[in-house]
């Protein structure tokens, strides 16, 4: 919780003026329209495929994704916050701590179980990171919470332990985009947050852009900032790096166009072609480039 405010501070001492007309409750008018009635994912714009080939194979011709090392590394990182967040709530609702002790042993316990059952096998040192990371940090947070007042409620307290809800789902059919957009964490009432293990991008920024919108257009809630998490290991040790965007004019134009352009190759069910360079952790790398999957560059 401490993190959030100061998050929060830093927001409020860089304010930003969005256009109405870009608000994403905004989504019946244009130019936040839907030209077509496909839909793709707000995921499919995190990908540097400038001619939006991805969506046209992803969508179109609905060929099956073969994610390399670099996005499976991702996606475990993902699973394991996700797991040591629901796990740690968990905890705290059933077995009410008294001490950040006892709620650390306890979690580090549930982290053991977990890995001994195969669910995690995939990066494990990097799992037992993630996992003694939350412990320290949620048990240190419990212990600051419990000195406040011996009368707060267990679910106020719960919440101020960890303010975040992981796999936040929001529908962003509105804005062209699938039923079941999942935001990385959501800390209530508005601050959207993405997890990155891939080097820092621009099309990270359009895509929480995307997050943003369908947010706005779902809760009629403006969102004029959010972060980016990215995430980076060495052996056993990780650092985080925050990194604050703001969804302003430029970057929801950039986003309207981008989704324009993808939903178009989709709609109309035409080969775009190769970029002129490919983004190396594409799914779809192995399809564009049978010959050379790990090749860059396409001209």
């Amino acid at each position: 919780m401490d993190d959030v405010l100061r998050i929060l501070q830093i927001f409020q001492d860089t304010p930003v003026e969005v256009s109405e007309e870009l608000r994403g409750w905004r989504w019946k008018e244009p130019p936040l329209l839907v030209p077509y009635r496909t839909r793709v994912n707000v995921s499919d714009l995190t990908y540097a495929c400038g001619t939006g080939r991805i969506a046209y194979l992803r969508h179109h011709r609905r060929i099956w994704e073969r994610p390399g090392r670099e996005l499976v590394f991702g996606s475990f990182v993902h699973r394991c916050i996700t797991a040591a967040t629901s796990s740690a709530k968990e905890v705290l609702y059933k077995t009410r701590p008294r001490t950040g002790r006892e709620f650390h042993d306890e979690l580090i316990k549930v982290g053991d179980e977990l890995l001994k059952s195969g669910n995690f096998s995939g990066y494990p040192e990097v799992f037992e990171v993630i996992w003694h990371r939350a412990a320290l940090t949620y048990s240190a947070a419990l212990d600051k919470v419990l000195s406040t007042s011996k009368y707060l409620s267990w679910d106020g307290i719960v919440h101020r332990v960890i303010p975040w809800i992981c796999e936040f789902p929001v529908d962003g059919r509105s804005l062209g985009f699938n039923r079941a957009v999942r935001i990385d964490a959501l800390v209530p009432p508005n601050l959207i947050v993405e997890f990155k293990t891939r080097k820092p991008s621009r099309d990270f920024e359009v895509a929480l852009a995307g997050y943003a919108l369908c947010f706005e257009s779902q809760f009629r809630v403006a969102v004029n900032h959010a972060v980016i998490l990215y995430i980076e290991f060495s052996g056993r040790d990780v650092k985080t790096y925050e990194h604050f965007v703001v969804i302003d004019d430029g970057l929801r134009l950039e986003l309207i166009e981008r989704r324009d352009m993808l939903l178009r190759v989709v709609s109309e069910g035409f080969d775009p072609g190769l970029p002129e360079r490919c983004d190396p952790s594409c799914p779809y790398l192995r399809t564009c480039h049978p010959e050379n999957p790990r090749m860059p560059t396409t001209r």
